[in-house]
């Protein structure tokens, strides 16, 4: 009976130390176990990146979503500023995101007085480009709708007009350029008065004698503006229209058809200046294989502000309005001056502008102009210049 006992103690005990073995071993993971944990710890990480990839996407496609879209009424634009490629180029864009634009191309004066002879039965439904005097002006006359766009919160305060007639979108400095293989800048004139006043320019500048447009204006008006004299013929003393006089009798005149960089970069040509606004730049460079020097006078150059506004009396004053929300965004803002080396007046879209455009922001202050002055003149400044000073 003992020995039975004994027997069965040993045999328990043998039965109690397998089973702590084998616990034991369950415990241990296989390899293939810790390969499957593994693969579904990976699984889990995937999982999660694609969680933050379709957060970004998300983001992303909210980003672009914010961007109101058009409903595909044609609008008709009037704008100064679709060279370059500029109004095809917006005419794809705004396309894509449901607008259905045709826009019309011309100078400063030219578009100005185009909307004055259409006022009684307008035909453009906005217009864009221009410059403050000329907004003025077309505010004066009752030509524009008041519109505040979602983004105007967006660009400084005094841009803009505070009545809400136009607003801003891009911000442009008026230069003198030159080929700078040709005159280093010791050769360069260092104002615009050297060109009228020294032998050594002669001929060598292109003085535009196309008073319709933008920059021409700005130009001309930058230099009159010096001589301010209540006294004087239209507000300006004899000495700033002798300045005008020598201006155009010291250069060269603007050949038709003819682009100022084509000049420049022509060995046969005596032409190595003349003025351009400063997003205009390096394209032509591009085109005309033209590495450009800049004038920086001390009393600083023009800076013009272009402004977009809603023609009054449109018949898709909704779609006009979309358009404006739609055109000054931070989004297309930031784009534009991708594109065409512009820089916004958006202050969102400033991290878009490109190195040159930052580059001339840097370099060049604003002369002190006076353009509600400019504004109640330059007609007739225009009108007196062609008259008695131009070819």
């Amino acid at each position: 009976m003992r020995k039975h006992i004994a027997k069965l103690s040993i045999l328990l005990a043998i039965i109690i130390a397998l089973s702590a073995f084998a616990i034991g071993c369950s415990q241990e993971p296989s390899k293939d176990d810790a390969k499957q944990g593994e693969d579904a710890n990976k699984v889990e990480d995937d999982k999660k990146d694609d969680e933050k990839d379709d957060a970004k996407t998300s983001d992303d496609e909210s980003e672009a979503g914010d961007l109101i879209q058009g409903t595909g009424e044609e609008l008709i634009i009037y704008t100064n500023s679709g060279s370059d490629g500029r109004g095809d180029w917006l005419k794809e864009r705004a396309e894509q995101d449901g607008f259905k634009i045709e826009y019309v191309e011309a100078g400063a004066g030219e578009i100005a007085n185009r909307l004055l002879a259409e006022k009684n039965a307008p035909i453009a439904d906005v217009v864009f480009g221009l410059n403050t005097m000329t907004y003025e002006t077309l505010k004066q006359e009752d030509l524009l709708v008041q519109y505040v766009p979602s983004w105007s919160d967006e660009v400084d305060e005094g841009l803009s007009d505070k009545e809400g007639y136009y607003h801003a979108i891009v911000k442009q400095a008026i230069l003198l350029v030159y080929n700078s293989d040709v005159w280093s800048e010791e050769d360069a004139p260092t104002d615009w008065l050297d060109l009228g006043n020294k032998e050594e320019f002669k001929g060598k500048y292109e003085a535009n004698d196309s008073l319709g447009g933008g920059t021409t204006r700005t130009v001309l008006s930058g230099i009159l503006v010096r001589y301010k004299d209540p006294e004087g013929e239209l507000g300006i003393s004899q000495e700033g229209w002798d300045e005008i006089e020598k201006f155009y009798q010291n250069g060269s005149t603007r050949l038709e058809d003819t682009d100022l960089y084509a000049r420049m970069a022509d060995e046969n040509d005596e032409v190595v200046a003349g003025q351009i606004w400063s997003s205009g730049i390096e394209a032509r460079e591009e085109q005309y294989g033209v590495t450009s020097g800049y004038m920086n006078p001390e009393i600083g150059v023009p800076f013009v502000v272009e402004q977009v506004a809603i023609i009054k009396d449109t018949k898709n004053l909704e779609e006009a309005q979309r358009f404006v929300d739609w055109f000054g965004s931070a989004q297309i803002q930031g784009e534009w001056a991708e594109k065409f080396s512009t820089t916004p007046a958006n202050n969102n879209a400033l991290d878009k502008a490109n190195e040159f455009a930052r580059y001339i922001a840097e370099t060049f202050k604003a002369q002190d102009i006076d353009w509600a002055f400019v504004a109640e003149n330059v007609d007739a400044w225009m009108e007196k210049i062609e008259l008695e000073y131009t070819p």
